[in-house]
């Protein structure tokens, strides 16, 4: 048997194991925490207009609604009005459930589900914008005070005007600006006050200026 010895370069080849230097290994976690202070901040002002555009579609959404009712009298009160409730399955006579009596069917509500639960339930413009489940980073209100009601046995509508309003749950974090809109078809819109992740307090008003 013939035995084969291994000489030194080859032993201290086999030996061997290459790696990453300390050096290499700063230099890519540096490169990475730049790429990430690059991109996070986009990510977040990406996800704010996203929430934002959504705030707008859905007082559209709301503006729309109320002008079916108003238009159709699908709360049969006889008269044009609007009504000051998004409402619920058990709750007639709102943008819900418009109709008197029932029996309800999801095919005659004016919004949809996701309405009920970002609604904060504040029927004034004051107040956080604290809800079940926000509408991408959004809470609604309706700001009823002081309108002129067309009929007081009507709880929910009779309304000759309406107003509702739009306010992000984290100021900065989920969306900078409150939203408004009233029977003018117009959305306004203002930079909210609050400090950054605090919640919206629903500063936009009737006399606030139009969305860009």
């Amino acid at each position: 048997m013939q035995i084969t010895k291994l000489g030194k370069k080859e032993t201290a080849g086999m030996n061997h194991c290459s790696g990453f230097t300390l050096i290499e290994l700063l230099v890519v976690a540096a490169i990475i925490g730049i790429l990430l202070a690059i991109a996070i901040p986009n990510l977040l002002k990406a996800r704010i207009s996203a929430n934002e555009a959504n705030a707008m579609k859905s007082m559209q959404t709301l503006r729309d609604a109320e002008g079916e009712f108003y238009e159709q009298d699908l709360d049969s009160s006889g008269g044009r009005d609007y009504t000051s409730a998004i409402g619920d399955f058990s709750t007639d006579g709102t943008l819900r459930f418009p109709l008197r009596g029932g029996p309800f069917s999801e095919a005659d509500a004016l919004i949809d589900y996701t309405f009920e639960t970002a609604d904060t339930g504040i029927t004034s413009g004051s107040g956080d914008s604290a809800c079940a489940d926000p509408k991408a980073g959004f809470c609604i209100a309706s700001d009823f005070d002081g309108l002129q009601q067309k009929s007081t046995s009507n709880p929910n509508g009779g309304y000759q005007d309406f107003g509702w309003e739009n306010s992000p749950v984290s100021v900065g974090v989920s969306g900078r600006r409150d939203y408004y809109i009233f029977s003018d078809g117009i959305i306004r819109c203002t930079l909210s006050s609050q400090q950054t992740s605090s919640s919206g307090q629903f500063e936009a008003t009737k006399g606030t200026s139009g969305c860009d």
